[in-house]
């Protein structure tokens, strides 16, 4: 017993400055960006073309965007793995989707440009990328209301505990690969709190980061469901961006183009800029009577 008290206090120093020390921990924040990947040199390296061509079903290629300076992810490949997975499955879900491919990492590197997504779309045969970017910051803040209680062979040790919060935003774009247009984004975002000891902090903030990704990817998947609905209904009107933007030309897989409704028959379905709808053809009949009943009076 007598050498257990002594190392204790040969120890107790120690893990009093250790928690110090852990009382005045920076925050950490880990981003990857799609705009670095997609544009290094700036936004006016690639502009889009006039027009955007989509023939139905598309093939989709989905994908974390390359950290530029090569730093380390805040989750693991496996990980992140699961996560595609679960947005691929979101995607997959729609009709016009033909296939989704969840494209290895290693076909990506940093700052490619759209010169990556061409080999991509050349070996994959995808015609539309989606990139998911990150933005995640930990706060390890020392606070007494977090402090925790330790059992030792002299007793309880009371040491001070951390409040921890891990705020995640995971953004998605959707690009056109021949085009290179900006389709749509849509973003998601969590936050988790917790708390921990300075002995076990690095590796619960693992555990929040992990957990961060995986709510944020859920919230994400909810933006996209209502994003990729807002643009088929706007791509059948000719554009999803407003004025100024690439217009859309849609084909159906029998290779005839989707006419927007506004330029449709009013009535649904693919007919000609000239076929008469229920509308047009009752106020047809009605006037045809009038008519008739004007020759009859004279």
């Amino acid at each position: 017993m007598r050498h257990r008290i002594i190392l204790l206090l040969a120890v107790l120093p120690l893990l009093i400055l250790e928690t110090g020390c852990a009382g005045t921990r920076r925050p950490v924040r880990r981003t990857n960006s799609a705009l670095d990947f997609l544009y290094p040199q700036g936004f006016t390296e690639a502009q889009p073309a006039r027009e955007v061509v989509l023939r139905l079903p598309v093939r989709v290629g989905l994908a974390f965007a390359p950290n530029r300076s090569n730093a380390l992810d805040p989750i693991t490949e496996e990980e992140k793995q699961v996560l595609l997975n679960k947005v691929a499955a979101a995607f997959r879900a729609h009709e016009g989707i033909d296939n989704l491919e969840v494209v290895p990492s290693t076909y990506l590197g940093p700052g490619g440009s759209f010169s990556n997504l061409d080999q991509v779309r050349s070996f994959l045969g995808v015609d539309l990328m989606v990139l998911l970017s990150y933005d995640q910051a930990q706060f390890t803040d020392q606070t007494r209301f977090s402090s925790l209680t330790y059992l030792t062979i002299v007793g309880p040790l009371l040491i001070e505990g951390e409040k921890n919060e891990t705020r995640t935003l995971i953004d998605a774009v959707v690009y056109d690969i021949r085009s290179r247009a900006l389709l749509f984004r849509a973003a998601g975002e969590s936050t988790v709190q917790g708390r921990s000891s300075p002995y076990n902090v690095d590796r619960k903030r693992r555990k929040f980061a992990a957990t961060g990704f995986t709510k944020a990817t859920d919230s994400l998947i909810t933006s996209l469901e209502t994003e990729l609905a807002q643009f088929e209904e706007k791509a059948l009107q000719g554009t999803v961006q407003g004025p100024g933007t690439p217009a859309i030309a849609m084909y159906n897989p029998q290779g005839e183009r989707i006419v927007p409704r506004s330029e449709g028959s009013g009535g649904g379905g693919g007919g000609g800029g000239g076929a008469f709808g229920l509308a047009e053809l009752s106020a047809a009949v009605l006037l045809g009577l009038a008519l008739a009943l004007g020759r009859v009076r004279t």
